[in-house]
C-alpha cells in the first residue's frame, strides 16, 4: 500500500541553532494551515513547536557549559522534536485525505511515499569510532578540530573533552554534531583528552580511543 510521507529526513543532521530555527519556521507555515484549526491535544500545533524551540534553546545552552544532565535532556528534547513533526505531518496527510485535496499535505517539506510491509525495519546502536585525530587551528587560537570516521548508521556525533581522563565525572560534552568534523577551543598551554561516540534511534554507540592534544 503507497502512502504519502514528507521527507524529514535532514531534520536530524541540523545542529540545534538550526533546528531551533526550522522549528520556529515549520510553526509558523502551520498556524493557519486548516488541519491545524481547533484539533484535539494529540495533534501537535504551532504553539507546540513554538515550545519546543524555546526548551530546546535551553537544554543546549546548558548542555554546552558541561551539564551531563542538560546534554541528555537536549538529546530527549531533540527526540521529542522529530517525533512531533513526524505526527504533524501525517496528521496533515490524513486530513488531506479525508477532504480529497492535496494541497493540504504541503507544510513545506517534500512528499515521497512509502510502502508498508508486515515487518518493520529496526535500527541497530552505530559502532564505535575507530579513527579520532585531532588538528590545531590558528597558532595562539586555541582552536582544534576534531575528525572522526564515518560508521553506517552513525546519527550524531557526541564529543567530551576533560583534563583529567582517570576522573569519569571530569569529562564534559560539547555541542552534539552532525558532521565529522568538530571545532572546539580550549585554553593554551593545556593538555585536552577527547573521545567520541555516536548517537541514533537506538540509543549510544561504545566511546572511542582517548586521544590527546596541547594547545599552544
Amino acid at each position: 500500500m503507497l502512502v504519502p510521507k514528507h521527507d524529514l529526513s535532514s531534520l536530524s543532521k541540523l545542529s540545534d541553532g538550526d533546528l531551533i530555527h526550522e522549528i520556529r519556521t515549520f510553526a509558523g507555515r502551520i498556524r493557519g494551515h486548516a488541519a491545524f484549526q481547533d484539533v484535539g491535544k494529540h495533534v501537535p500545533v504551532a504553539e507546540t513547536f513554538d515550545s519546543l524551540a524555546e526548551l530546546l534553546g535551553q537544554k543546549s545552552n546548558a548542555a554546552k557549559h558541561g551539564d551531563k544532565l542538560m546534554a541528555e535532556e537536549r538529546d530527549n528534547t531533540r527526540e521529542e522534536i522529530f517525533m512531533k513533526v513526524t505526527f504533524a505531518c501525517q496528521h496533515s496527510v490524513m486530513f488531506a485525505t479525508y477532504h480529497k485535496d492535496p494541497s493540504l499535505m504541503d507544510v513545506g517539506y517534500d512528499l515521497s511515499h512509502r510502502v508498508y510491509t508486515t515487518k518493520p525495519a529496526t535500527a541497530s546502536v552505530p559502532g564505535q569510532p575507530t579513527k579520532v585525530e585531532l588538528k590545531p587551528g590558528p597558532k595562539g587560537s586555541g582552536i582544534y578540530y576534531v575528525l572522526v570516521n564515518k560508521v553506517a548508521g552513525m546519527g550524531s556525533l557526541e564529543v567530551q573533552f576533560t583534563e583529567n581522563p582517570n576522573d569519569e565525572s571530569s569529562w564534559k560534552s560539547a555541542e552534539r554534531a552532525y558532521k565529522c568534523k568538530v571545532e572546539m577551543k580550549g585554553d593554551l598551554v593545556k593538555r585536552y583528552y577527547i573521545r567520541a561516540r555516536y548517537h541514533n534511534s537506538a540509543g549510544y554507540g561504545p566511546w572511542s580511543s582517548v586521544v590527546d592534544i596541547v594547545l599552544s
